[in-house]
């Protein structure tokens, strides 16, 4: 076992249950698809930390059948089901379940971020103190981490409304006793104006996506 851990925090992709904003534009079977194609990209861009020191853990939802989604995933992945009724229980029941295990840091992010890369989550791991966040474009945050020993209950267990603008500005205010790295803002794919300003922008290495889109690229007009 490595000293650090990072988690892909994900739905398993259902049509109509995954990606649901993005069908005022794109069918439930189309915004499944996009979410298939960054989880692949995902995975191609994160196997390689498990050469560098870092233990890799899927937690997927319970949604769905994961059969699919685990077939996809590489054997450097160690999978485990998602536990609790919000998404703040469920990433904090995440980052316990992986700490428990015995790591210095874990740092946690969405599934949803083209542009997140095997380098982010590497200097995430390099810059954390106590605590390390990724904001997201939309005033959320698409990354969080934190040492051993720190609790983040308090921010998982509030009112936050996830989802919302307000989510990074509500997180750091239950943080002022900790030292809080804020890594470079990402995008982030909500709704399908999301993907029509990250369209440009894609890295090669978000080579599922992009070819899904040049595919696709009716659906987006």
């Amino acid at each position: 076992m490595n000293k650090y851990a990072y988690i892909l925090f994900t739905r398993v992709p259902v049509p109509n249950k995954v990606k649901t904003r993005l069908q005022s534009l794109l069918s439930g079977e189309e915004a499944c698809q996009v979410q298939r194609q960054i989880l692949q990209d995902s995975f191609t861009k994160f196997g390689q930390l498990s050469t560098q020191g870092i233990d890799l853990y899927l937690a997927y939802s319970d949604e769905g059948d994961p059969a699919e989604l685990f077939s996809a995933m590489p054997e450097s992945f160690h999978a485990f089901e998602q536990r609790g009724k919000t998404i703040g229980q469920r990433m904090n029941h995440a980052l316990k379940f992986v700490f428990a295990k015995g790591y210095e840091k874990v740092v946690l992010t969405g599934s949803d971020i083209p542009n997140l890369n095997a380098h982010t989550i590497q200097s995430a791991l390099d810059q954390m103190q106590d605590v390390v966040i990724g904001p997201s474009s939309d005033g959320g945050y698409y990354l969080i981490g934190s040492r051993y020993g720190i609790d983040l209950t308090p921010i998982f267990e509030t009112d936050i409304v996830w989802g919302k603008n307000e989510v990074l500005k509500a997180t750091l205010q239950f943080l002022p006793a900790y030292d809080v790295a804020l890594l470079s803002p990402l995008q982030d794919i909500d709704y399908p104006a999301d993907l029509k300003r990250i369209y440009p922008e894609l890295r090669t290495e978000n080579s599922y996506l992009l070819q899904w889109l040049e595919k696709n690229r009716g659906v987006l007009e």
